[in-house]
Order: C-alpha cells, then sequence, then structure tokens
C-alpha cells in the first residue's frame, strides 16, 4: 500500500464525524474498505447509529488468537474553538490536525492497514489469529464494548492490544495468562 493511500485513509476517517453516538458510517467505511482487500468484517448495529465492527485474519483451526482493538467515537466539537477545520485532515509540517486524529483515529487507520498489508504480503499469521474489534461510545459509557462482552467477542483472546494514546507515553502491559 502506497504512503499515500495509507494518509488517504486517516483523512477519510476523520472527514466522518463520528461524535459519540454516530459511529455507524465509520464501520460501514472500515467494512467497505476491508472487504476490497478480501478481509471480511461483520458490523453489529445497535440503537440510532451505534455499531461495532470486527474482522478476523489467520488460521481459523488454531486457538491463539491477538485482539487489536480501538474506538471509532470521539468527543463532541466546538468548531468555533478550532484553527482547522475539525472534520477536514490538514497537514502542516509533519503533523495532522483533525476531529478525533490523535484519539483514535489515527490508532484505528494504523490497525486496519496492518491488517491490509499482512493480506497483501501473504503474510497472515500461520499459528494463530487476529481479531480486529473496534467499537462504539468508549468516548461517554462504553456501550460497545460492554455489548460485545456480552456476546463474548473477547472471552477467548490470548492477548489484547489497544491502540489508544497514552499521552504520548509507550505502556507495556503486563499479560497474565
Amino acid at each position: 500500500m502506497k504512503d499515500t493511500e495509507k494518509v488517504q485513509i486517516l483523512k477519510d476517517l476523520i472527514a466522518i464525524n463520528s461524535v459519540n453516538g454516530n459511529e455507524l458510517e465509520v464501520a460501514q467505511y472500515l467494512l467497505k474498505l476491508l472487504k476490497k482487500y478480501g478481509i471480511e468484517s461483520k458490523i453489529d448495529e445497535f440503537g440510532d447509529q451505534r455499531a461495532n465492527l470486527v474482522a478476523e485474519v489467520g488460521n481459523k483451526a488454531r486457538q491463539k488468537i491477538l485482539g487489536i482493538t480501538g474506538h471509532m467515537d470521539t468527543v463532541a466539537v466546538n468548531e468555533k474553538e478550532w484553527q482547522y477545520p475539525p472534520f477536514t485532515a490538514t497537514i502542516i509540517g509533519d503533523k495532522l490536525y483533525g476531529r478525533g486524529s490523535s484519539d483514535m483515529k489515527s490508532g484505528l487507520a494504523a490497525q486496519i492497514i496492518s491488517l491490509i498489508e499482512l493480506k497483501e504480503a501473504e503474510q497472515l499469521p500461520q499459528n494463530g489469529k487476529i481479531r480486529l474489534i473496534i467499537t462504539a461510545g468508549e468516548e461517554y459509557g462504553t456501550p460497545g464494548a460492554n455489548r460485545l462482552q456480552d456476546q463474548n467477542i473477547a472471552q477467548d483472546l490470548s492477548a489484547l492490544l489497544v491502540g489508544e494514546p497514552t499521552g504520548g507515553n509507550i505502556i507495556f502491559p503486563i499479560l497474565v495468562v
């Protein structure tokens, strides 16, 4: 995948106003993008404009599963307070500005691009699977994650990688198996 295509994915995500409660459009965009590259995914739609998205790649016969997760929603925006339009990815030098660019549409783009590039390179996991779990409503009340927990989507994971920003710090979790 060319760098321009990667940046375009992030630009497309930022252009979607996914203020908490409006995640369905992001899920539909991601579903279509993954399908273009031969990666099956499923939208779990609930409520008005709410949705989660789950995809899985790798060796379906193996039990080891690495989960990667993030959320589609952003906090509310007052456009008058923005120097640049919040739903347009504005690139100035080596920085990109736009609502959700750091929390967490860049993380979503990175996760999606990683799956696509693994698929394109025919380097999908042979000893297990990668499960992409994208949720709605993380910024307020976590209804998407709660719904997926009720569906046992993450119960069989061997490990979980969360693509959420941490104030610029890398956090090394302790994995208890």
